[in-house]
């Protein structure tokens, strides 16, 4: 029934100039204006408030807290945006995660009893745009209305070309990855994406420093530079985005980009644990490891690839609004749309026999016994083509060193051959292999695939 009510909003919008209404006023007022609209009672500017520190918008710093406050008080007074962004904080500590609050919270913002969500939507207001955007992809309630990328990617356009910062973001993750075209991307489609981010950027939102760094690590739409990738990791974190600190402890903590500076390192990871970014504990323990400062802990084998969000991811996935794969560390993503990548990394098993035969999907032959230290070798020199700190082989030589380690039983190696086909790198494009290797790794206990996984089957709707 909801479904079939959306789609009578006039599709017209998609192509008209946007009508002066309050979401536009909201946008272009200046913070003091905006919070003392809210301060007065103003349920809307309450709302609007609360998205703002959620996004870290209008050149605030992001605050969980200081969003629920604000979206509290507009929840209060029945307000649909207040109850959106409760539900967006419920996905995360300290409210969440918990996805039967989020379920609560977005149904009560999509099914006002006045309808006030659609009105506003459908006379052209960017957030109420926005928002639906986001309803039309959250996972948590896909049992009532079923999730439909094409047509958020159409809203986050509408609500973008307004000039409302996250939309813009999202719009632009959608274009970069193709999610919303069956993972066909052109470079003119590229472009627009990061035309987007870099307007984002100069917005000052975080998120959209956080990915356009993104596009700066892996090369997406841009080319490869480590130190920009800095750069616009930094501007993030030092907004509060978690996903971002935690991006930044790792390029200090492996020297990406130099020295390793191990007090940096701490610095940014322990930012992270403090605002309760997913994944940062665990960051904070390796670390600990990694620099000596735990002696009675065996050593895990460590990685040169950053992680995160979710999101997330958000993952958030990172993944993280639509839930959509990430690969960092689900954040959420999710501040942002959870994307599929590949710069996260797993807790490294103690050495152990790997018997033979055993047999994986793929798989030319029967494999002798082979140490997993062996294998871990093998995959983390393929790790380093992959992200570039190795010029003595290319990318399918990394492809065929993830297979051989994969066919092994290799979990985090059958992850990266399903991003690969995924992304296209080092091999053809190919969705039901990217599948089939995330099946594969999630199968072998590795939690970022299986992550992935989920959102990728709903994205193409499987």
């Amino acid at each position: 029934m909801f479904r079939n009510i959306i789609y009578l909003l006039p599709l017209l919008f998609l192509n008209q100039v946007i009508c002066a209404n309050e979401g536009v006023r909201l946008i272009s007022a200046d913070l003091p204006a905006i919070t003392e609209a809210a301060d007065s009672g103003d349920a809307y500017a309450q709302g609007f408030l609360a998205l703002c520190h959620f996004h870290g918008d209008k050149g605030l710093f992001v605050s969980n807290l200081e969003a629920r406050f604000y979206a509290e008080n507009s929840a209060s007074r029945g307000h649909w945006l207040g109850n959106f962004v409760l539900g967006c904080l419920s996905r995360y500590k300290p409210l969440g995660p918990d996805p039967t609050q989020v379920a609560k919270y977005l149904l009560k913002s999509f099914r006002d009893p006045d309808g006030k969500l659609i009105k506003q939507a459908a006379i052209g207001d960017p957030i109420a745009i926005y928002v639906l955007a986001e309803i039309f992809v959250a996972e948590e309630i896909q049992t009532i209305l079923r999730p439909d990328m094409k047509m958020a990617a159409d809203y986050y356009q509408i609500s973008a070309a307004s000039g409302y910062a996250p939309a813009g973001v999202q719009s632009a993750l959608i274009k970069l990855y193709g999610l919303a075209d069956s993972f066909s991307d052109t470079l003119a489609v590229q472009k627009e994406g990061i035309a987007l981010l870099q307007k984002g950027t100069d917005q000052k939102l975080p998120a959209a420093h956080h990915y356009l760094g993104r596009c700066f690590l892996e090369g997406l739409g841009l080319k490869a530079d480590k130190e920009l990738a800095l750069v616009h990791f930094l501007a993030a974190a030092e907004k509060g985005y978690g996903a971002a600190q935690l991006m930044v402890a790792d390029f200090y903590a492996y020297g990406l980009t130099g020295e390793p500076k191990e007090d940096l390192a701490f610095k940014y990871v322990e930012r992270a644990v403090e605002i309760h970014e997913e994944g940062a504990e665990k960051k904070l323990d390796e670390y600990k490891r990694h620099f000596g400062h735990i002696k009675d802990l065996p050593d895990p084998s460590s990685s040169t690839d950053p992680s995160k969000g979710q999101p997330q991811a958000k993952s958030t996935p990172d993944p993280n609004i639509a839930r959509l794969p990430d690969e960092t560390i689900p954040p959420p993503p999710s501040k942002t749309i959870r994307l599929p990548s590949a710069y996260a990394k797993d807790e490294r098993a103690q050495p152990q026999v790997v018997k033979s035969p055993q047999k994986m999907i793929g798989a030319k032959q029967q494999v002798t016994e082979v140490t997993q230290s062996s294998i871990t070798q093998i995959r983390e020199n393929a790790k380093k083509i992959y992200w570039g700190q190795s010029s003595n082989a290319s990318m399918s030589d990394a492809f065929q060193s993830f297979e051989k380690c994969a066919n092994m039983g290799d979990g985090e190696s059958a992850r990266y051959l399903g991003i690969m086909y995924l992304r296209g790198k080092g091999v053809k494009k190919n969705a039901n292999e990217a599948i089939k290797w995330l099946e594969i790794a999630a199968g072998k206990g590795d939690e970022l695939a299986a992550k992935n996984l989920v959102s990728l089957r709903k994205i193409m709707k499987l």
